[in-house]
């Protein structure tokens, strides 16, 4: 379907239009789509966004102003990527996947290649790694998402089962850069009681290290709590 037939259709009060073949779609000024591309439900594109030949975007997936895809890249549901990003022609972004402003990919590259290379340059630099490990004032983990409670006592080794993959939010351990604060990631107000505690990591024991914008909180199989 041609642009030019999607603009023609009447948006609802919140500005989405349904196309003959039943998905929902909000268009910014400008919009380019190639051929054959697929737009999923709820899709929003910004202005002056171009998509190559063959594009496919999953269900809720945003794309920001000036973002333009390669012919037969494919984006995966519920994806966001924010102002100016490009990605190369036939990339692939895997579920859940957010790229910020200005994210340049080159052509073939993945989400899961991606993540392999941020955890090998922690394999690179060192055996092992200290991080920061926000806890509760009784030394409990603070439960964000659908998890069971921890306990880290000063000494003790903690391990549990999780994957290697481009998943921030997985079975795992989250950890923090050094420096890094909860609060500057959404996950706690900004008043947060929260203690930081240093926590030792081997590089082979990290699962999730980041994708582009998304390096400072990482996904661990086994850490020990040092303080």
């Amino acid at each position: 379907m041609k642009i030019e037939e999607m603009y023609a259709i009447t948006p609802d009060i919140e500005g989405w239009r349904k196309l003959p073949s039943g998905i929902f779609v909000k268009l910014g000024n400008y919009v380019t789509l190639g051929d054959g591309a697929k737009l999923g439900n709820f899709a929003k594109l910004g202005n002056f966004v171009t998509l190559g030949d063959g594009v496919k975007l999953g269900d809720f997936a945003k794309l920001g102003n000036f973002v333009t895809l390669g012919n037969g890249a494919k984006l995966g549901n519920f994806v966001t990527l924010g102002d100016g990003v490009k990605l190369g022609d036939f990339a692939k972004l895997g579920n859940f996947v957010k790229l910020g402003d200005g994210v340049t990919l080159g052509d073939g590259v993945t989400s899961l290649q991606l993540a392999e290379q941020y955890r090998q340059t922690y394999r690179d630099l060192a055996p092992d790694h200290i991080f920061t490990k926000w806890l509760t004032t009784n030394r409990m983990s603070p439960g964000w998402g659908s998890v069971s409670p921890i306990k880290y006592d000063i000494g003790s080794t903690v391990e549990v089962q999780g994957e290697a993959n481009d998943q921030q939010c997985a079975p795992g351990l989250h950890v923090f850069r050094i420096g890094e604060r909860p609060e500057w990631h959404g996950l706690c107000s900004a008043d947060h009681n929260l203690i930081a505690v240093r926590v030792r990591v081997k590089s082979e024991d990290i699962l999730f290290a980041g994708l582009p914008t998304m390096d400072a909180k990482l996904r661990v199989r086994k850490l020990e709590v040092l303080d």
